[in-house]
């Protein structure tokens, strides 16, 4: 690894707000009925990236990623502070990568103005499903046309943009999964995250899967799913770069910082099975 690969890095930004938890999910994630209090948030992120740079000081940020929960439920001046927060205490690299997840349900072109105009210069849209039957199934909010007019929208507030679909889902075939697939390849541009369905502990979908209520495919099935997911990338040119994620050439996001990312995002998670752990002894 050069010099410049040790003194870059990703910061990873936790907002852990949902308008609703999906049942297959086990992030840190949480649904708040009253109005989350977005300033006393931003004070506590301005403290952490103070007390974390002062740890790991005179790096040089090229990727951020404010993830969750819904990030997109935020206020634009609220993601314009916390960015504020990491270029004070770090130098930012000039075509630094910031990218936001989104929901379709919290999709606004007002509000994706506002993030533009805060820093953000990517999204990626929490899209899972291109059928109502599916979505409905996995617990979703929003409808395969809001998921496809959202897709729109950040179309048309970002030069970059990505969005996530989920496969394996019960009782689909690999024709099914295709076709779908090359209906999202026509509306992504440059990049795709392509995950197979994961059953883990701790969520609604494991104890209706372990009381044989939720049926997902065998293993030979989800191969062939894999193995389609990979033939129709790679014909379409969105080969992939890493296991779940897919792009034409040159839109890969930052493979370095997202190793980054996806560490702090696991302590998230364990940090949180550890709190309900000591909650459920209590």
């Amino acid at each position: 690894m050069s010099h410049a690969e040790r003194e870059a890095f990703g910061v990873y930004v936790h907002w852990p707000f949902c308008l609703s938890k999906c049942p297959y999910c086990d992030f840190n994630s949480h649904v708040r009925h009253a109005p989350v209090d977005e300033a006393r948030f931003v004070r506590a992120f301005a403290r952490e990236i103070e007390t974390t740079a002062a740890r790991v000081p005179g790096r040089e940020v090229t990727s951020i990623f404010l993830g969750g929960g819904t990030p997109s439920l935020m206020q634009p001046q609220t993601v314009g502070a916390v960015l504020d927060a990491i270029g004070k205490h770090w130098h930012v690299a000039r075509d630094v990568e910031v990218t936001l997840e989104a929901n379709p349900t919290s999709v606004e072109a007002t509000r994706f103005r506002g993030y533009r105009a805060a820093g953000v210069n990517r999204v990626s849209l929490g899209v899972q499903a291109l059928d109502d039957a599916s979505l409905k199934a996995l617990g979703r909010l929003h409808t395969a046309r809001e998921a496809l007019d959202a897709v729109a929208i950040a179309r048309s507030a970002f030069d970059r943009y990505s969005f996530d679909l989920i496969y394996a889902r019960p009782d689909q075939t690999p024709r099914m999964w295709a076709d779908e697939l090359k209906q999202a390849i026509s509306e992504a541009a440059e990049h795709l995250s392509l995950y197979q369905l994961t059953i883990e502990e701790g969520t609604p979908f494991f104890g209706l899967h372990a009381a044989g209520k939720l049926q997902t495919p065998d293993e030979a099935t989800s191969r062939a799913l894999y193995d389609v997911t990979q033939e129709v990338c790679a014909r379409e040119g969105l080969p992939a770069y890493e296991i779940s994620n897919h792009a034409r050439a040159g839109a890969e996001v930052d493979l370095l910082a997202r190793a980054d990312v996806a560490a702090t995002r696991a302590r998230h998670m364990k940090e949180e099975r550890q709190l309900q752990s000591e909650l459920d002894k209590a």
